[in-house]
């Protein structure tokens, strides 16, 4: 129990100092901005990663459809 108190009041105090750091505020805001960049970004990577997908998928499972049916045909 006593652990859980220190645990929340160093947590606190940690919290406080942080908010009230204009250094942590210039930090946040970068972080943020370099977050944003790197999003936009891979944004088209991953749309493209994606019809990539979709095109295998659908390629793969007219490729299991024909085999099974080659299949069928030759029992």
């Amino acid at each position: 129990m006593f652990s859980k108190l220190v645990n929340f009041w160093v947590n606190k105090a940690v919290t406080e100092s942080l908010l009230s750091s204009p250094k942590f505020h210039e930090f946040a805001a970068k972080t943020h901005h370099h977050v944003n960049t790197i999003s936009k970004k891979a944004a088209p990577v991953v749309s493209e990663g994606a019809t990539r997908a979709t095109i295998f998928a659908k390629a793969f499972k007219e490729t299991v459809i024909k085999e099974s049916e080659n299949l069928a045909k030759k029992k």
